[in-house]
């Protein structure tokens, strides 16, 4: 059991998979994308106003995503900005971290001038400032409830992103 706990805060691997709303949600667009009847998944995604939707839905989702890592964050480091901002950006776009290190370790070069520290996308620049805002929040620096700026980020960043029609 200790070998397959992740380091950050002793919480394990499959920890999302504890919550029956996200196994449900992993194993319906799991069977949906790989055993859907004739592409149907795939055609209904082409299908623009369904694009805005999911894609509205997945901002959202990101933006829980970096307020539970702000909150794990604030458990683990009370009162500390930085690494609040940090493990709550990282929660919302880990993977393009990750992504880079796999690369690397897998053509095994050190290269890492095409990597998330050099050139930054857009996911990381807004995950830092969505969590920086909830830093803020969870520290009582700036007054706003959490519903409201979880409303206010997700419909920030699809607007900026251009998925908001």
């Amino acid at each position: 059991s200790s070998g397959i706990n992740a380091e950050y805060g002793g919480t394990p691997l499959i920890g999302p998979f504890v919550s029956p709303l996200n196994t449900f949600t992993a194993v319906i667009f799991w069977w949906l994308v790989f055993f859907g009847p004739a592409d149907v998944f795939f055609n209904l995604y082409k299908i623009q106003p369904l694009q805005y939707v999911m894609m509205g839905a997945r901002e959202t989702r990101r933006c829980k995503k970096i307020l539970d890592s702000v909150t794990a964050a604030a458990a683990v480091y009370p009162g500390q900005l930085i690494p609040m901002v940090l493990v709550g950006a990282l929660g919302g776009c880990s993977g393009k971290f990750l992504q880079t290190t796999e690369e690397s370790l897998r053509k095994g070069s050190s290269d890492l001038s095409r990597g998330e520290f050099i050139q930054i996308s857009f996911v990381t620049k807004a995950s830092l400032a969505i969590a920086t805002l909830y830093t803020l929040v969870k520290s009582d620096i700036i007054s706003l409830s959490i519903p409201h700026a979880l409303l206010v980020c997700s419909k920030g960043v699809q607007r900026v992103s251009g998925v908001d029609p």
